[in-house]
């Protein structure tokens, strides 16, 4: 009965966030969706104020509502927020560091980034509660995050052990650590 109450809550908490900012919702999907393949595109989004704010606010309602429609109780969904609000904390914490002691922004550019896959992935993980094998399309995003990132990393003159290091422990290691935890 309490899970009941607590689904109709997150449900009523989503419904009206999503009412309330629906335009800039719809913005922030259309730019993330139209800057997938194109980190130049991508800067821009980053640049402009109201586009990136846009970007955040879609990102803010897209993952908690896949969240939920993948979550068999509340007690899980409010396990997985959390942890995944705590992951990126300290995941941008460290990337504040690298980018103090390399003098450059570009691994907060890079966490920016990441928000625009994660939309896509969070959209497309939303339509997988309909069909279990589109969830498996939630790896593309992630692949082509890699991929951007690699892109701008290299820009930056930073070297492939670099890179390498940097994915393992700050991409991989956190996933490998999660899916130990879980299975």
């Amino acid at each position: 009965m309490l899970d009941r109450y607590a689904d109709m809550a997150i449900v009523i908490i989503l419904v009206v966030f999503f009412l309330v900012a629906t335009e800039r919702i719809l913005e922030g999907l259309f730019r993330s969706f139209h800057s997938f393949f194109f980190l130049k595109r991508q800067q821009e989004v980053d640049d402009e104020l109201t586009l990136s704010s846009s970007r955040n606010i879609t990102a803010l309602f897209i993952y908690p509502a896949a969240l939920f429609t993948v979550s068999p109780s509340p007690r899980i969904f409010a396990f997985l927020l959390i942890g995944s609000i705590v992951y990126l904390a300290v995941k941008y914490g460290f990337m504040a560091i690298l980018d103090y002691v390399n003098r450059t922004n570009v691994f907060k550019f890079i966490g920016r980034m990441g928000i625009n896959y994660l939309i896509p992935a969070s959209a497309i993980l939303f339509l997988g509660r309909i069909n279990i094998w589109l969830s498996a399309l939630c790896a593309i995003p992630a692949i082509m995050y890699l991929i951007m990132e690699a892109k701008v990393i290299f820009k930056n003159n930073f070297s492939v052990f670099f890179y390498i290091l940097y994915l393992c422990t700050l991409e991989l290691l956190p996933a490998v650590l999660l899916f130990r935890l879980f299975v």
